[in-house]
């Protein structure tokens, strides 16, 4: 009988082993699946960086390698660059989706030549400021990302402008972001532009911009439910984790670098919690069920022991 005190007392070692395995088991399985949706709200991002880059690429090489636009810029002739551009606006305008396009060329010198939505406004030195454009003359090379100006973030696509070999000036096709909002909600997923408080001296028209935490909205289209949500998340958690859980929204992020490499800003991602604790619940139950076969393996092991135990106990006590 001594002996048949070991079972009871292995099933309870057994019990509470299980409950720890589960407990950690959960654990693990929980991070994988923050991971991993933390993984695709960013791989949908980067699809929409993609796009968004081959079209201000695309668009801003198709507009610099225009006759008229060299030509203007050859003979410093700013009302053949303003036609020139009018017209192009036009045709995007009637073929595209492109309603106002905003083109800024620059000359050589890295001066103002055309603002197409800021006609009176040309000759300002862009060096100190732009270090893109900069960067441009340069390499030679095509620059894509966001840069800091006074509206905030906006995301640019500068090329340099080429004639017989020779450097003449670049273009840049300037594109807002918020297009991913719209994109973003048709999947269930939300999105917010946001740009470090520290470069409110650069972006003066957003100081009276809704703050979150150490950031300051830049975007111009959002959900004002999903900005008052995300203005009560811990920052720090997020920035240490990765993702961060709130009651309505699981959230993500991705770093947004300046031509420096210094962090200007970050892109603000989130699905609905709903959607998380579904595939939570999911990773609960295939642990159970994990540990529910692992158990009853257990008790038909210990089933079959028990039984042969009283078997040959009995055969002896027979004798």
């Amino acid at each position: 009988m001594k002996k048949l005190i070991f079972i009871p007392a292995a099933i309870t070692f057994y019990g509470v082993f299980s409950f720890m395995y589960a407990s950690y088991s959960f654990e693990e399985e929980k991070q994988k699946s923050y991971e991993k949706l933390a993984k695709e709200l960013k791989h949908e991002l980067q699809n929409e960086k993609r796009f968004a880059k081959d079209r201000g690429i695309t668009n801003a090489i198709s507009i610099s390698e225009n006759a008229d636009i060299k030509r203007s810029l050859l003979h410093n002739n700013r009302k053949l660059a303003i036609k020139t551009l009018q017209k192009i606006e036009k045709n995007f305008a009637d073929r595209t989706s492109v309603k106002h396009m905003k083109v800024h060329i620059h000359t050589k010198d890295t001066r103002a030549f055309v603002r197409s939505w800021k006609l009176n406004k040309f000759g300002d030195d862009l060096s100190g400021f732009r270090k893109a454009i900069v960067e441009v003359k340069i390499t030679h090379e095509p620059f894509f990302g966001f840069e800091v100006g006074r509206m905030g973030l906006t995301l640019r696509s500068i090329v340099p402008i080429i004639d017989n070999e020779k450097f003449i000036g670049s273009l840049e096709f300037i594109q807002n972001f918020d297009k991913i909002v719209k994109i973003f909600k048709r999947k269930e997923y939300s999105y917010l532009l946001l740009i470090d408080k520290s470069l409110l001296n650069v972006a003066k028209y957003l100081k009276e911009a809704p703050e979150l935490g150490p950031y300051i909205l830049s975007s111009r289209i959002f959900d004002m439910k999903f900005l008052k949500a995300s203005q009560k998340i811990d920052f720090q958690a997020l920035k240490k984790d990765g993702y961060f859980m709130s009651d309505q929204y699981f959230y993500a992020y991705e770093d947004i670098k300046d031509t420096k490499g210094s962090i200007a800003g970050i892109h603000l991602l989130a699905m609905p919690a709903q959607r998380v604790r579904k595939e939570l619940n999911a990773a609960k139950n295939e642990v159970i069920k994990m540990v529910a076969m692992q158990t009853l393996f257990i008790f038909l092991i210990l089933g079959v022991l028990a039984l042969l135990y009283l078997l040959i106990s009995s055969a002896r006590n027979s004798k």
